[in-house]
């Protein structure tokens, strides 16, 4: 017996030793196809799936090599740094780190982007940042900025971020995965991940005008029985809607729960699907249309996300006159007397009927806050760079043009990178909506911006 379990022990052993040998030679014949073919994918990260309840928004994210990084890059903004449509592996920032790491670089970067912040917002939390941060392994020896398209949206009510936002922290692998083994078997992961990625983004480009007739058709007659006070089953409506409209709303946390959460969620993607087609003049007649059939709980901050797409989409458009639209605000005002209460109306109101005079002052306090971020980067010595948009925020990328030049602060010209892109393709396939990129938009912006501070 004692043969017997000494021969079992034996064969197991052997066994052992033979894995153990057979992985230490694929992992030296890996390591050494991967020096000479130089294995792009060898270093690349993929951080584990977001949870439904992560809020980007009430947190900032680190991303940093475990071993000390020589430089830390500060990327503030609004919505097209913080990426909320998307997971945060598909941010520019987190792409930025591991373009990093890909090239063996370790480089700290900061995600410091808010959804819907200002030019001034960005320039209040800048200043606290600085002023009040103690760890010396977040000092920023690069600030990436891009602000601006949102500077007229609540202007009447604006306030900056003041509270202190906690850091959700991601590092560079664990040991096991510098395993050769472990990277082409993440690389395989990667490539299918990639691979649904794009194609699902292909879909997406050809389905749109489906989708808007779809969700047009689901709007108007979910007003009718609202206005008929008929009987609706909300999930019958939400079981016919393409899947991209769940997606979207979950991902940044617009409701539909109820048959008016429901109208305004269909409207906030009707006028994302209108504005990938560069169809805003078409987006403002819908935001118009429900600000008018429910005018207390548009202007009144029930449909937040909707007032939102008003305010940028009537930078975009250019069909309506002031006086036309104006005209539409008045008859609201007449059968709603109530919504001259409301700060949403008369902010909105006044953007239209003042429109000059607004963006006069909101230039001059552009280029207040700018100077004193300039200050910033000299006081505490950290390299700035200006992003202008992807979209066509005319304003706003004017005025990013313009004191970059005045100053002769380096300016990353996202707007013509992609605009080149999209005239070679479809807008779809890289922005979202006037305010959001896709995953592969995100990409391709990290890649160009890490080639524009590396010049």
């Amino acid at each position: 017996m004692s043969k017997l379990e000494n021969n079992i022990f034996a064969k197991i052993s052997l066994s052992i030793i033979s894995l153990i040998i057979t992985l230490f030679i694929v992992e030296i014949g890996l390591k050494t196809v991967g020096h000479f073919y130089n294995m792009k994918f060898q270093a690349e990260y993929i951080p584990s799936k977001e949870g439904t309840d992560y809020i980007r928004d009430e947190m900032y994210e680190s991303y940093s090599f475990k071993e000390s990084s020589k430089d830390v890059i500060l990327s503030i903004g609004d919505s097209f740094t913080n990426a909320g449509n998307v997971e945060s592996k598909y941010s520019y920032p987190h792409q930025l780190f591991n373009i990093f790491i890909d090239n063996k670089r370790p480089t700290t970067v900061l995600n410091m982007g808010l959804c819907e912040d200002s030019t001034f917002g960005v320039n209040k939390r800048l200043k606290d940042y600085l002023s009040k941060s103690t760890n010396t392994d977040k000092k920023p020896t690069k600030v990436l900025i891009l602000i601006g398209a949102a500077d007229n949206f609540e202007r009447f009510q604006k306030e900056a971020i003041t509270e202190v936002k906690p850091w959700y922290s991601v590092s560079s692998h664990s040991w096991y995965k510098s395993l050769s083994i472990y990277k082409v078997i993440r690389h395989i992961k990667y490539h299918y991940i990639q691979k649904e990625l794009t194609s699902n983004i292909s879909e997406a480009s050809l389905v749109n005008t489906n989708e808007l007739q779809v969700i047009l058709s689901e709007y108007k007659k979910l007003k009718d029985n609202i206005h008929n006070s008929t009987k609706i089953s909300l999930n019958e409506i939400v079981s016919n809607l393409p899947i991209g409209f769940t997606k979207y709303c979950n991902n940044l946390h617009i409701s539909f729960n109820t048959k008016y959460e429901l109208l305004h969620s269909l409207n906030v993607y009707m006028s994302k699907i209108l504005a990938s087609q560069f169809k805003h003049d078409e987006a403002l007649k819908w935001l118009l249309d429900l600000a008018s059939f429910k005018p207390l709980k548009f202007w009144g901050g029930e449909f937040d996300d909707a007032y939102f797409r008003i305010v940028q989409t009537f930078q975009f458009q250019s069909e309506y006159s002031a006086s036309e639209i104006l005209k539409s605000l008045d008859s609201m005002l007449a059968n709603s007397p109530k919504i001259k209460e409301f700060t949403h109306f008369n902010e909105f109101y006044t953007l239209v009927k003042e429109n000059e005079e607004v963006m006069k002052q909101t230039n001059i306090n552009r280029q207040q806050a700018w100077k004193e971020m300039i200050s910033l980067s000299k006081e505490y010595n950290f390299e700035l760079y200006m992003l202008n948009y992807p979209s066509n925020y005319v304003s706003a990328n004017n005025m990013i043009r313009k004191v970059s030049e005045e100053n002769n602060i380096p300016l990353i010209d996202l707007n013509l990178y992609f605009n080149e892109l999209i005239g070679q393709s479809k807008r779809d396939v890289y922005l979202e909506d006037d305010d959001h990129l896709t995953p592969l938009g995100y990409k391709l912006m990290a890649q160009e911006i890490y080639r524009a501070i590396n010049k």
